[in-house]
């Protein structure tokens, strides 16, 4: 369970050696240490000193993220690593190597297999006239996309203008994919929304299927991000997005990929059922785009958490959204652990 406080006045501390959470209306819950998996806060919250040291002694990520997009914005961890030191020293070596590219490009391949799984189920969901030739004719252009980067193999020389040049081609065949993807998403949406859908484009949000959109990758970059910490991985040591984000979570961007499309279909189906509403989105007050607002937060936060609790076909066997992440991060770990051994 994570332990999630985003009401102004909010106030985590330690009562008995459990968690206590205490509103600004006097209300106090306790939880159990073993309930918890990791405590995330808001702006206009507070946690003791005392609580942050018992997360810690339990190995309890604690995540500061933002109100308006539930990204990350700063995380509070022991001084005891998370990890072997074989995982800390091979994940360096990792993030510029061949092995550490076709892990990349493994995630986009991934992304791209559920943006085309996701739009052929959108045809069986009331879609526009004409729009299942539009989606056949998009697939057709997406499949070789997807094949390209599953067939990929490392050029017999590694070097800096050789890993550049092969980051520089994946990220255009990757937005050629996008674009064609959400093309089809604009057309799915057309007439359904208060607004039109411009295609897709990061913070700030100017229409309201972008503003959902950033708000569901929010959850999902933090689950990914406890994920990877989880592992005793560092989040911030990406692959592919190292060099464009500086001080960012770029691991974090790089492992999110496959899971996109997930809060594709969250958006998607809000949309479809007419829950979207046009008070949910509000004017940043700087003029920076528009958010959701508190009363829609719920909304959504319940649709993406009932995705993530569903169960799909991993490896085999029916396994839940959310632990398929920590799957996916637990075996990012055992690779990197044996990476030179």
């Amino acid at each position: 369970m994570q332990l999630y406080l985003d009401s102004f006045g909010a106030y985590l501390s330690v009562r008995n050696e459990m968690f206590a959470v205490r509103t600004k209306s006097g209300g106090e819950r306790a939880f159990a240490v073993r309930q918890v998996d990791a405590i995330l806060l808001t702006k206009g919250t507070a946690m003791s000193a005392d609580a942050v040291l018992l997360a810690a002694e339990h190995g309890i990520a604690v995540l500061l993220i933002d109100a308006n997009t539930h990204f990350p914005l700063a995380q509070l961890n022991s001084i005891r690593s998370g990890s072997i030191a074989s995982i800390r020293k091979n994940q360096a070596l990792f993030a510029r190597s061949a092995e550490g590219h076709a892990w990349a490009v493994r995630q986009v391949a991934a992304k791209i297999d559920r943006q085309r799984a996701l739009l052929v189920q959108l045809c069986e969901r009331a879609a526009p006239e004409g729009f299942e030739a539009e989606v056949r004719l998009a697939d057709r252009m997406m499949a070789p996309l997807q094949k390209g980067m599953e067939q990929w193999v490392p050029p017999p020389v590694w070097d800096t203008a050789v890993r550049e040049a092969a980051a520089g081609q994946l990220r255009g065949q990757e937005g050629t994919a996008a674009r064609i993807y959400f093309q089809q998403v604009a057309k799915y949406v057309e007439g359904r929304l208060f607004e039109a859908f411009p295609g897709r484009q990061s913070r700030p949000a100017y229409d309201p299927l972008n503003a959902l959109l950033n708000y569901l990758y929010g959850m999902l970059y933090t689950a990914v991000h406890l994920a990877l910490l989880k592992s005793g991985i560092d989040p911030f040591m990406g692959v592919l997005h190292a060099d464009r984000y500086g001080d960012a979570p770029t691991l974090v961007f790089d492992a999110i990929e496959p899971y996109r499309p997930w809060a594709d279909a969250v958006a998607l189906a809000l949309v479809a059922e007419g829950v979207v509403q046009a008070e949910w989105f509000q004017p940043d007050p700087g003029a920076r785009g528009r958010w959701l607002s508190g009363a829609a937060k719920g909304v959504v936060i319940d649709a993406m958490l009932a995705c993530l609790n569903d169960s799909l076909s991993y490896g085999g066997r029916n396994v839940r959204r959310s632990a398929q992440i920590d799957l996916a991060a637990q075996n990012l770990a055992a690779f990197l652990k044996n990476l030179t051994e």
